[in-house]
């Protein structure tokens, strides 16, 4: 399993999660943050262990019912991850429904790729997309999107579909020393310690056809007041190879064109029209509609489940294996943005 239970296990006894709440809180800047950690250090804990029960279970159980145990525990590691933003939670019972919707009763020729969910405007979702910064959302997503979503995912979805990825994977290696032209450039860009040369491939659409100059002001455009790009340099007659300070790489998982897995590291190359969904929005979407097809279209569900005849099967299997294994790490990283010494990793 992800190596991030580790650290929530850490957070699997009173003490320790008050302590946690109560250092979010005060980051946050809320008044009495020790009484509302107090408050909440129960259902939090609780949230967590039961989390990791879901996942042992899921591990086991056959992939018929795979789904519906996942998505238990992704909701509950995502009401953990909301009570390090929200003390309050829940204030009412509109905000312990699902949050989303699909259709229940599906059509005769039904395609899973071609099925939508629509996120309502009250419940678990809509709050966490406030508290997360996700609004506003889109009346509906597509589920070749969402899979499409998913950096991990995306040349599956690409082979099957017969288009083009929507994530690329970059080449990424530490300089043993700057380049001459960032040590001997402006004060901007004399930063201590290593730095990180990132290759962009060059590609006949989408953001990566720009010309260079026009690449670099898109990402900039697009990034956030967390991610250091005054400190970003191109390296002229390079092509688009981007040099940042080794301490910025964790930072571009806050920029929406970027992802980091692991040491793997994808450029969003995709319509700038319709930005990817941060990862653990995308996985609970995905995990609702397959929970919900688990308990409500029985037999086309088990046509995809206990034969061969459909090639969603690949897809659902591929996302279920990459959720069991990353989405734990995906919730710690959101959790480190606001108390990032706080847990033992």
């Amino acid at each position: 399993m992800d190596n991030a239970w580790k650290a929530f296990r850490f957070l699997e006894t009173e003490p320790t999660s008050r302590k946690f709440l109560s250092s979010c809180y005060e980051t946050l800047g809320l008044e009495h943050y020790d009484r509302l950690a107090f408050q909440q250090s129960t259902r939090f804990l609780y949230f967590w262990r039961l989390a990791r029960q879901y996942y042992l279970t899921a591990e086991a159980a056959d992939l018929s019912v795979r789904p519906l145990l996942l998505f238990y525990g992704c909701s509950h590691l995502l009401k953990g991850m909301l009570l390090t933003r929200d003390p309050s939670y829940p204030q009412n019972s509109r905000v312990l429904q699902h949050g989303v919707t699909t259709r229940k009763l599906k059509r005769s020729a039904y395609v899973l790729t071609e099925d939508d969910i629509r996120p309502q405007k009250e419940g678990f979702f809509a709050h966490l997309a406030h508290l997360f910064g996700l609004s506003p959302l889109q009346d509906r997503y597509l589920v070749h999107e969402l899979f499409s979503s998913i950096p991990a995912m995306s040349r599956s979805c690409a082979l099957l579909s017969e288009t083009s990825a929507l994530w690329q994977r970059l080449q990424w290696a530490v300089l043993s020393a700057p380049p001459p032209s960032v040590s001997e450039g402006n004060e901007a860009h004399k930063t201590a310690g290593p730095w990180v040369s990132i290759s962009f491939p060059e590609g006949l659409e989408g953001a990566l056809a720009y010309s260079t100059e026009t690449f670099s002001q898109y990402i900039r455009r697009l990034s956030t007041a967390a991610i250091p790009t005054q400190q970003f340099h191109w390296r002229e007659g390079k092509g688009k190879e981007l040099l940042i300070p080794q301490f910025a790489l964790p930072t571009l998982e806050q920029h929406p064109l970027f992802r980091l897995q692991g040491e793997e590291l994808y450029f969003w190359n995709g319509s700038t029209d319709s930005l990817p969904l941060p990862e653990w929005a995308s996985h609970y979407l995905l995990l609702y509609l397959l929970s919900m097809l688990c308990r409500y279209e029985t037999e086309w569900w088990g046509e995809l489940t206990l034969s061969y005849g459909l090639a969603e099967r690949y897809l659902v299997e591929h996302f279920l294996e990459h959720h069991f294994e990353t989405f734990p790490t995906v919730i710690m990283k959101q959790i480190h943005q606001i108390n990032p010494h706080a847990l033992p990793m």
